[in-house]
């Protein structure tokens, strides 16, 4: 089985996160992308992130009508700083074949990552470029990894489009539409738990 690990704060999950995970699937031949959200990110600023539960919640919501999609609260049980590392250490099953899909910011610094190593030895590397000119300054990494840490990485061919969840947060601040930004269910549910008002 090919799964691919998929983590991130989700603060809140919006339709790019989604087309990205069904894009790899399909390009990669993924039998499953696994949404993980994370209790707290080691390198971002936590201080405006929903609970977790709300966070799992609203990954449910937008994951139920694709069956390649799947949602795990590993780290969200296993509180404290989520370290990838860790999550493919619990979710390691050989004969399987295991994927992790990070962004091409996250990419350029997974070197810094805890136990980088232990990433690059254990997990092919997916990663989709922002724009045209990203595609290659992610090639030039992929180089240099490759030659320092022995790994492995395949690149999607396009990019994931220009939806953040920080857009999304201050759409709901500023009381705007979230029309073609979030899945209509998730949009409901950040309505009726008054989140990032």
């Amino acid at each position: 089985m090919r799964r691919a690990i998929y983590g991130g704060s989700f603060n809140p999950i919006h339709n790019d996160h989604i087309r990205l995970a069904l894009r790899f699937a399909e390009q990669f031949d993924l039998d499953k992308v696994i949404l993980i959200p994370t209790f707290v990110t080691p390198l971002k600023d936590n201080s405006h992130i929903a609970d977790g539960s709300h966070r799992l919640n609203m990954c449910r919501l937008a994951a139920q009508d694709h069956p390649q999609l799947e949602v795990s609260d590993i780290e969200i049980r296993r509180e404290g700083c989520s370290y990838t590392s860790d999550t493919i250490k619990e979710l390691k099953n050989d004969p399987d074949e295991l994927f992790l899909i990070v962004g091409a910011d996250m990419y350029m610094t997974l070197d810094k990552w805890h136990e980088a190593q232990y990433i690059f030895d254990n997990a092919t590397i997916l990663v989709a470029p922002r724009n045209e000119l990203g595609y290659n300054s992610l090639k030039e990494k992929y180089a240099e990894y490759r030659e320092k840490y022995r790994c492995r990485t395949l690149i999607a061919e396009e990019g994931i489009g220009g939806l953040s969840s920080t857009a999304v947060r201050h759409a709901v601040a500023e009381g705007k539409s979230l029309d073609g930004m979030v899945d209509p269910r998730v949009a409901e549910y950040i309505e009726e738990h008054q989140l990032y008002r």
